[in-house]
């Protein structure tokens, strides 16, 4: 696992799965004796075509998504490394630096 990858974790069940974008760095993620990591949710976006919120960061298919999708920069979740199902991989780069706008802007409003 490595920072800036989507993953599918089991929230908010293990019926409905979401996929996260993984912030935790690099040398966090892979080290042996870590049981978590940190990861913003995404969802699908609905209505097509809203407006985003200010701490909300549009994903598609340069992301390797099929459907527009919304990562919520808002609040951070801790996920179990082991309950991690699928991975999808990286986010573009222009992605990742809207994500790290939006959580500064999260932190200093």
């Amino acid at each position: 696992m490595k920072q800036w990858e989507l993953w599918k974790f089991p929230y908010p069940s293990e019926d409905n799965p979401y996929w996260f974008v993984i912030i935790s760095p690099d040398a966090w993620c892979q080290r042996s004796d870590q049981l978590v990591v940190n990861g913003l949710a995404c969802t699908t976006l609905r209505p097509l075509g809203r407006d985003l919120k200010s701490f909300e960061v549009r994903l598609d298919s340069a992301d390797g998504l099929d459907w527009d999708t919304v990562v919520k920069c808002a609040y951070i979740h801790e996920l179990r490394l082991s309950s991690a199902k699928e991975k999808l991989g990286p986010i573009s780069i222009l992605r990742r630096r809207e994500i790290i706008r939006k959580l500064n802007g999260c932190i200093f409003p």
